[in-house]
C-alpha cells in the first residue's frame, strides 16, 4: 500500500495557526481602519457633550471596517480566501459606502438609546422603583438594535442585496435563525460587559475576535439566505 504524503501546511495545527494569524490581522485591521475612535473615547470624559459626539463621528467608519473584516473572516472559515489583509481591503474598498447607509441608522438608535439610558436616574429619580425597569429595557432594546446591526452587516459582507433588503432580513432572521441570533446577541453582551469592567479603550482590540466568533456563529443564517433569497446558477448546456 503506498502511504500519501501529508503536504507541509496542511495539517491542523498549521490550520489553527492560520486562523489565529487571521483574526490578529483582522484585529489590527479595525484598529488601523478607525484610528480615530481611541483618541475619541480617551478624550470623552473631559470634553462633556462635545466628546459624546466626537465618539458618535469616530465610530461612524466602524460600519465599513465591520462589513470587509466580516468579509475576510467568512472567505477565511470557508478556507479558499487570498489572506485577510487583501480580503479585507477588497471589501472595505467595495462595499465602503452601502455600508454606511446600513451602519448610520443603527448607529443613531444606539445612539439615543445611550443617551436616555444615560439620563435615566436624572429623569426619573434615584428612588423611583421604576428607574431599574426603564433602564433594563433600554438595555435590551440596545442589544436587539445591536444584534439586528451585526445581522445586516454579516448579509452585506457575504451578498449584494440592496439596503431595505439588508433591513428586512436583518429582522426576518430574528424569527427564521433563533439559535444563530441568540448566539450572536451573547457574544456581543459579553463582550460589552467586558468592556465595562475593564475599559472601552480595548474595543478596537476585542472587536476583531467578537466579529470571528460572531461570524462562525452565523453560518447557518448565511446558508439559510443563500438558498432562500438568491437564484440558483443556471445549468450548463446539456446538464440533465
Amino acid at each position: 500500500m503506498v502511504q500519501k504524503k501529508t503536504e507541509y501546511g496542511a495539517g491542523p495545527l498549521f490550520r489553527v495557526a492560520g486562523t489565529v494569524a487571521g483574526v490578529m490581522m483582522g484585529s489590527g485591521l479595525l484598529v488601523l481602519a478607525n484610528a480615530f475612535l481611541l483618541p475619541a473615547l480617551a478624550a470623552q470624559p473631559v470634553a462633556g457633550a462635545a466628546g459624546g459626539w466626537l465618539v458618535l463621528a469616530a465610530l461612524v467608519p466602524w460600519g465599513p471596517a465591520l462589513v470587509a473584516c466580516a468579509y475576510a473572516f467568512n472567505r477565511l472559515l470557508a478556507g479558499h480566501g487570498h489572506g485577510v489583509f487583501r480580503d479585507f481591503q477588497q471589501s472595505y474598498r467595495l462595499n465602503f459606502v452601502q455600508a454606511i447607509k446600513v451602519w448610520l441608522p443603527y448607529l443613531l438608535a444606539l445612539a439615543v438609546i445611550t443617551t436616555n439610558l444615560a439620563g435615566v436616574p436624572a429623569g426619573l429619580g434615584t428612588d423611583n422603583p421604576a428607574g431599574p425597569a426603564f433602564r433594563l429595557a433600554l438595555l435590551v432594546m440596545a442589544l436587539l438594535v445591536a444584534t439586528a446591526s451585526m445581522n445586516a452587516l454579516l448579509l452585506l459582507a457575504r451578498f449584494s442585496f440592496r439596503t431595505q433588503d439588508l433591513y428586512r432580513l436583518s429582522l426576518y432572521s430574528f424569527g427564521a435563525q433563533k439559535r444563530v441570533v441568540l448566539g450572536n446577541a451573547g457574544i456581543l453582551f459579553v463582550s460589552a460587559t467586558l468592556l465595562l469592567m475593564t475599559t472601552a479603550l480595548l474595543l478596537p482590540v476585542m472587536a476583531g475576535t467578537a466579529l470571528f466568533l460572531v461570524c462562525l456563529n452565523s453560518r447557518p443564517l448565511l446558508r439559510l439566505v443563500e438558498e432562500k433569497f438568491t437564484a440558483a446558477p443556471p445549468e450548463e448546456p446539456g446538464t440533465p
